[in-house]
């Protein structure tokens, strides 16, 4: 007798038991079935890792699946906890229209996801999804705050005191304990980043400071001024004899190039052509790293480094650092904005290089 309802079924294939089912010790039928919906910005997906630790305090005899963009999957790779990474594509959206899940989260705000999460079918419902105008709805109560969030720039901007974490953690009706990012690099994941100290002969024992110098294609008002790095370079170098670190992807590579150039001091430009997870590689082997609010930052707090992170355009107080660094907030009148682009940066530029010294002398 075929047990198709058996976690380990393949069904185009036999398992990896290589059992036949009536035969087979190893049956065992889904427990309860979870479907995370979660599939972009990349640092959001990853700040969204802490939801896992209590979706298993409240469902232990679960099967955790999670929905994601491609490019955000490395972000999810060898982690125990999810039981099955779905890419979204064409492919797994007939599958999925097929499956019945027993609870799904739906946290994204665009129509690709929550037209997804309204046609899924599940038991329960919780978080964002699509009414027939096209529109942005929520499936429970709970998700009522979220949602708010969403379409009051008050609340938003000046008045929300929770963290990102809590607010997802209401939406799902879990109990928030404080619980931590989860991400995990494998020693492969790390060889580039160890391989290029071993070449150029660094020493582990001088404070190992990363500097991500990009703000990621959406929010070019994250960035912050060129001239600011060059003076927080010289500052590093002369006040705490610091090992610098440039880091980005390759729409940094000709800032990195220039500032590599510019200063006289050796610093070292870890490279532009990294994957996600070598990038990550390296941020795993720096003390301290300083960031506007992008991918590298959340990397950094999942990788439990010391950050220090530039506000301009977004709110600080979504982000929880862990107690492992500080938060610098220039709090100029226009800001926060979320505008994509900005004629002045007023914002970024008031967030001085003595300023930000002065914070990592504070958690060094």
């Amino acid at each position: 007798m075929i047990k198709a309802d058996c976690i380990h079924f393949k069904g185009e294939k036999p398992c990896q038991f290589k059992i036949l089912c009536d035969q087979c010790p190893y049956y065992q039928p889904f427990p309860t079935r979870i479907l995370i919906i979660k599939c972009a910005a990349q640092g959001d997906v990853l700040r969204t890792t802490p939801l896992l630790s209590g979706l298993k305090r409240k469902y232990p005899q679960s099967h955790i699946s999670w929905l994601v963009a491609e490019e955000s999957k490395p972000l999810l790779a060898h982690n125990p906890t999810i039981d099955k990474i779905i890419s979204y594509n064409l492919e797994s959206i007939t599958s999925l229209l097929v499956e019945k899940f027993d609870i799904l989260i739906s946290l994204d705000k665009e129509p690709p996801s929550t037209s997804m999460a309204t046609l899924i079918s599940a038991t329960q419902k919780f978080g964002f999804g699509l009414n027939k105008f096209g529109n942005l709805i929520i499936f429970n109560k709970a998700s009522e705050y979220a949602y708010q969030l969403g379409v009051d720039d008050n609340l938003k901007f000046r008045q929300n005191k929770k963290i990102y974490q809590q607010i997802i953690y209401d939406m799902a009706e879990l109990d928030y304990q404080g619980d931590a990012y989860q991400f995990y690099l494998r020693k492969e994941d790390r060889e580039k980043a160890e391989d290029f100290f071993k070449k150029h002969g660094i020493s582990k024992k001088k404070l190992a400071v990363g500097l991500n110098t990009g703000a990621g294609e959406k929010f070019k008002t994250k960035q912050w001024p060129l001239e600011n790095f060059l003076k927080l370079i010289h500052y590093l170098k002369t006040d705490l004899k610091a090992n610098i670190f440039l880091l980005g992807g390759k729409a940094e590579k000709e800032t990195n190039s220039y500032l590599t150039k510019k200063y006289a001091l050796k610093i070292y430009n870890t490279g532009n052509d990294n994957s996600l997870r070598e990038f990550a590689g390296f941020i795993a082997m720096m003390d301290l790293v300083v960031s506007s609010d992008t991918l590298a930052m959340h990397l950094a707090i999942a990788l439990k480094k010391r950050v220090i992170a530039l506000f301009g355009p977004t709110v600080p107080q979504e982000i929880d650092l862990y107690g492992k660094g500080a938060k610098i907030f220039a709090g100029v009148p226009c800001s926060p904005c979320y505008l994509a682009t900005c004629a002045d940066g007023k914002c970024m530029k008031e967030i001085t290089p003595e300023l930000v010294l002065e914070k990592i002398k504070t958690i060094i």
